[in-house]
């Protein structure tokens, strides 16, 4: 099966002040590091959705990194935007993992749980990294079930989707707190830096 990973980098960061993906840890980029770990740990595409005021700062940063980014056009829409940006980009894929910029602290190790549970549990529709009871991500959801997204009648958004009654969710439980944590500013960063 073809997993292809949506990497959503197209909020304006207002409470940070500046591009959350162009933040560095251990001299990469969150962008840099981010596409390192998910084709580590077994994606076979990775697409980063860019958009807002940091567009043109974020797709410099793709071409550096050899890199094509998909625009989000309208990313006011909220994250469901980018994510069916991504999904509809052309191409192949049997798989969505969806990995917001900021959730940083992931690892190889992590993806690669999170798509080895698809493997184990194959009848479901979705899969989800949870640790101490709590969702977090990477998201790995089928393509029949995630293209009901943004559909007449369809969920608005991710959490909407996961959450519907007939929905067949694997948590797939990880000993690393960090698939929950977001840098949404300075303080958050200060904290999350420091445990990765």
């Amino acid at each position: 099966m073809k997993i292809r990973g949506v990497i959503t980098a197209a909020g304006d960061s207002i409470r940070l002040g500046q591009p959350k993906a162009l933040l560095t840890i251990a001299g990469e980029t969150f962008i840099e590091r981010l596409v390192r770990i998910l084709g580590a740990g077994g994606v076979d595409e990775v697409v980063l959705v860019v958009g807002g005021r940091h567009a043109s700062v974020l797709t410099q940063e793709c071409e550096r990194l050899g890199i094509k980014p998909v625009h989000n056009p309208d990313p006011q829409r909220g994250p469901v935007s980018s994510i069916l940006c991504g999904m509809n980009k052309p191409g192949d894929w049997d798989l969505l993992l969806v990995q917001p910029v900021d959730v940083i602290g992931i690892s190889e190790a992590d993806v690669r749980q999170l798509i080895e549970s698809q493997n184990r549990w194959p009848d479901h529709d979705a899969w989800i990294l949870s640790h101490d009871m709590r969702r977090g991500h990477p998201v790995l959801v089928d393509r029949e079930t995630v293209s009901s997204l943004g559909t007449e009648g369809g969920p608005e958004h991710l959490r909407a989707l996961l959450g519907q009654p007939k929905m067949r969710l694997h948590h797939e439980v990880t000993d690393n707190p960090l698939i929950l944590e977001d840098v949404d500013d300075s303080k958050d960063w200060e904290r999350i830096q420091t445990r990765i």
